[in-house]
């Protein structure tokens, strides 16, 4: 697990952050995850983020990992760095629906993943966002595998 402790700032320490408990949690989500402090900068990702990135992005900044990775909506516009699923979060909203965004890979491959996020609150304060980033080419293939076959063919068949 990559972690990096935020500096302080301004001589005044951040609230205490459950993110040994979260770390726990987010080795055993089998997707990328991302724990994201107020004001974008990466304090910890699980290991499958890890192997996906290719690079340490802890202590990087969201924007610095978009810029660096090529990231884009899935229909190939400009991300709009408020909209992100974490920046919502950040926010205080949960986002259960996710962002569909696509990064291009250190292999020059693109991975199409689907961003759900969560605040983090600590003392009624929300300081942190956990992000996780589906896999979508997999979610699409694992529906199309699970629907079950039509025995009387296509209907326009019929």
């Amino acid at each position: 697990m990559e972690t990096s402790v935020p500096p302080e700032t301004d001589g005044v320490d951040a609230p205490a952050l459950p993110l040994e408990a979260l770390i726990d949690e987010m080795e055993r989500i089998p997707e990328p995850s991302v724990f994201v402090l107020t004001g974008g900068l990466i304090a910890a990702v699980n290991p499958a983020t890890a192997r996906l990135a290719g690079i340490r992005v802890t202590g990087m900044t969201i924007a610095e990992v978009l810029e660096r990775y090529g990231a884009c909506r899935a229909d190939g516009s400009r991300i709009i760095p408020a909209d992100l699923p974490c920046a919502r979060a950040l926010r205080g909203e949960i986002v259960d629906q996710g962002e569909r965004l696509e990064l291009g890979l250190p292999d020059g491959s693109v991975y199409r993943a689907l961003v759900t996020s969560t605040p983090v609150v600590v003392e009624g304060k929300v300081v942190a966002a956990l992000s996780v980033l589906h896999d979508f080419d997999a979610y699409v293939w694992g529906l199309a595998s699970s629907s079950p076959p039509d025995a009387d063919g296509p209907a326009e068949g019929r």
